[in-house]
């Protein structure tokens, strides 16, 4: 029987609004007890936390990796191991692999591999159509059996609302979740970044807002008739927000997430055609960033993601038009959020809900809680530090992050997955 207790941490646990200080008991895997001060079983690791933030382990919905197919951008494990660096404990991997993981087989190994090489625990997504093409359904029912988590599309829209209909339709018959990227490529083109008078002036071809407001409002209408539950995948504009919550107010089913860098990034920092910033959806203006913020502090999103999206350094080192859409995020998540409640968009217990208990109750988890009886998936953290991001010293294999000479604040120390202290910094 293996017996851990954490002493004098300041204990964030936002399922039940808990901001305090206090002990927590781990016994073989399971949270046994929390309390403000517990007496320690002679035979328990001790833990001293003084300092030192305790949290449920990080939920990361969006993850993509290059295995199967591209090991060479990320395999899940160094994925897994970049997360649980950065205090993710469990995470989803999106479905725009080679093969796509559009069966039961395709999921089954994922979730294989993911408890044979994984340090955290590892979700598979399932594609919504057939290779992500957009036509032909994939088999939703099975793969949600098989253990898929969601079901989604990944980067490639569906631009037959028929096809949409019947996907959507078909989910709310088996209680299955269809995320959807809120994008018309017709309107979107060839852009490159956020449409506006700064792509203009860099002489770069835009993705305005209504290739986002199109594509979400024809979602939103769908997923009504049909009864589904749609979660909508990194929401970047305001416009994409209000209709969810006016959607919502009509008593629909609708969430929604953000990318961390999307609430901190905006389109001025593309600057001197920095290609780590290029990601999509492109970073917005400065009034939709500060929008994403107030819906991240009120509730209309759900879950904020790390849209890790990993690219060898020969994708990414080329003209801006040129090169790869996507960046890494798994190591930058919690210091993102951390730094923007130092910065007071939002308090500390709330930027921790949007990481842990908002993305578990989309998928009724256990996890994402400090509950008596919840797996004991826990991160220490540090919310004081300072440090500087450098890409180049990140534990992802593809390194190319928006945050590179960044300055963030917050730092995880320790992590634990399932009772084990699979992560510690020195």
């Amino acid at each position: 029987m293996s017996k851990t207790i954490i002493h004098g941490a300041r204990i964030l646990d936002p399922a039940n609004d808990r901001d305090e200080t206090g002990d927590v008991l781990v016994v073989d895997g399971k949270i046994v007890e929390t309390r403000q001060k517990l007496s320690a079983p002679t035979d328990a690791e001790i833990v001293d936390a003084a300092g030192l933030c305790l949290a449920p382990g990080l939920i990361d919905l969006r993850v993509k990796t290059g295995e199967p197919g591209e090991e060479q951008r990320e395999t899940i494990a160094t994925a897994s191991a970049a997360a649980v660096a950065g205090g993710i404990t469990t995470m989803a991997i999106m479905p725009d692999t080679n093969p796509v993981i559009d069966d039961v087989a395709l999921v089954e190994f994922i979730a294989r591999r993911g408890t044979a090489r994984g340090k955290n625990r590892i979700y598979p997504i399932g594609a919504l159509t057939r290779e992500l093409a957009g036509n032909a359904m994939a088999e939703l029912g099975l793969m949600s059996e098989a253990g898929a988590l969601y079901f989604s599309n990944g980067e490639s829209s569906i631009s037959n609302a028929g096809t949409m209909k019947r996907i959507l339709t078909y989910a709310a018959s088996v209680g299955a979740i269809v995320s959807t990227r809120p994008i018309d490529d017709d309107l979107a083109g060839s852009g490159v970044m956020n449409a506006g008078a700064l792509s203009a002036k860099m002489g770069l071809s835009g993705i305005g807002h209504d290739a986002e407001i199109t594509a979400g409002r024809r979602d939103i209408l769908l997923a009504e008739n049909s009864g589904a539950t749609l979660l909508m995948d990194q929401v970047s504009t305001p416009e994409v927000l209000s209709d969810i919550e006016a959607a919502n107010a009509r008593g629909a089913n609708i969430y929604c997430t953000a990318g961390a860098h999307h609430l901190f990034f905006n389109e001025a920092d593309v600057g001197d055609y920095l290609t780590y910033c290029k990601v999509s959806p492109p970073f917005r203006s400065e009034t939709a960033r500060q929008a994403l913020i107030q819906a991240a502090g009120n509730g209309t999103i759900s879950a904020i993601v790390s849209a890790h999206d990993p690219q060898p350094p020969e994708d990414k080192r080329l003209p801006f038009e040129e090169a790869s859409f996507g960046a890494a995020g798994l190591e930058t998540l919690l210091p993102a959020m951390i730094t923007l409640s130092h910065q007071r968009h939002f308090d500390l217990l709330q930027a921790v809900r949007l990481l842990t208990s908002g993305p578990a109750d989309l998928f009724s988890l256990p996890q994402g809680r400090l509950a008596k009886g919840a797996p004991a998936d826990l991160i220490l953290f540090d919310p004081n530090v300072t440090w500087e991001c450098d890409s180049e010293h990140l534990i992802s294999r593809s390194t190319n992050s928006p945050f590179d000479s960044r300055e963030l604040r917050g730092l995880v120390k320790r992590t634990m997955v399932a009772g084990e202290w699979v992560f510690a910094r020195a």
